[in-house]
């Protein structure tokens, strides 16, 4: 799913570059992304008990290096070649809004975008592992009931307010339903009430289709709803598949899910480098080395640094988490 989700929006970018247009459908792996994020939190704090202070410090270990080690980078090539990236306007204020997950206009066009523009949805994620991690001062059945009720209030407030504050517009968007969603599918899998599998191909199936036919008919909004539903079918079939039979391990595959956040990090710096030579290339040649070339750098970015940093700051707390089938 990871491995899938990145490249969706891989391909999504690298259209945009080469045709102009992108079809929009596959900025909707973020929305496979987050569900996938509450579905793993759930599991991981059920078959793998932290305290709140540990859980954080692990999901800082996880995002944080590899996110200030490619945005500083970018901020000082911006520096150092501004015409490079003509229309990005460097800002020290907007750049420790971004390394410390702070939602901010950007100075460069208004939108609530961090320096590296897909660093928003780690916004998103940061906020996320807050509301969880105050979460695990509870039991599971309070634990559900605290995060349902927080996205719930959440969403309320945003539908009330009418000001124009970044924070409050961003954290209250819908969107932010995706990962509560996430988190009943982990519940039922802990507790053992998911279908049989005929029902994870359905549903696979089902969520398959509705972003084949958002995407034909072009609609993209409400997004929590035309995107937002299909990817928790799609992440739900899938997980009901694999606790019900033996999943085939595509190594290829599992290598790009593994280095899916290096490859989501570095994948429009990739991309803007080569398009600095889209003279060369024809559309269909240029459009195949965008995501030939997005694939290689990010697999070794996460080989060279974000591995690297995680095996180094990771603490080492000794107890294994089960895989799906124990």
């Amino acid at each position: 799913m990871r491995a899938f989700a990145a490249f969706g929006v891989v391909i999504f970018h690298a259209q945009g570059l080469t045709y102009g247009k992108a079809l929009v459908i596959g900025s909707a792996g973020v929305d496979i992304f987050f569900v996938v994020s509450g579905f793993v939190m759930w599991t991981v704090s059920t078959y793998r008990p932290q305290t709140p202070a540990a859980f954080m410090v692990n999901r800082i270990v996880r995002i944080v290096p590899m996110y200030w080690l490619v945005t500083l980078l970018f901020v000082t090539a911006a520096i150092v070649f501004p015409a490079l990236f003509p229309r990005l306007v460097v800002s020290a204020t907007h750049t420790l809004a971004s390394l410390f997950f702070i939602p901010m206009r950007s100075p460069s066009n208004g939108e609530i975008w961090p320096v590296v523009v897909p660093g928003w949805t780690l916004n998103c994620e940061m906020f996320f592992y807050a509301i969880f991690a105050l979460a695990l001062f509870l039991d599971s059945s309070r634990r559900l009931v605290f995060l349902g009720v927080t996205f719930f209030v959440l969403i309320l407030v945003g539908r009330l307010y009418t000001g124009d504050n970044p924070s409050i517009t961003f954290y209250t968007d819908p969107i932010m339903l995706e990962f509560p969603a996430g988190i009943l599918l982990g519940r039922a899998f802990e507790q053992k009430r998911l279908p049989q599998i005929g029902w994870g191909y359905v549903s696979l199936a089902v969520g398959l289709l509705l972003f084949a036919a958002s995407a034909w008919l072009e609609v993209t909004s409400p997004r929590v709803v035309v995107w937002g539903i299909p990817a928790f079918l799609i992440v739900a079939g899938a997980v009901i598949i694999e606790k019900n039979r033996s999943v085939p391990l595509v190594p290829a595959v599992a290598l790009l899910g593994d280095a899916s956040y290096s490859i989501y990090l570095t994948h429009t710096l990739t991309i803007s480098a080569i398009g600095k030579f889209k003279a060369h290339f024809n559309p269909t040649t240029f459009f195949i080395a965008s995501l030939m070339l997005s694939g290689l750098i990010g697999v070794a970015a996460w080989r060279l640094a974000e591995r690297p940093f995680a095996e180094f700051l990771k603490p080492r707390p000794g107890v294994r988490q089960p895989h799906f089938a124990e």
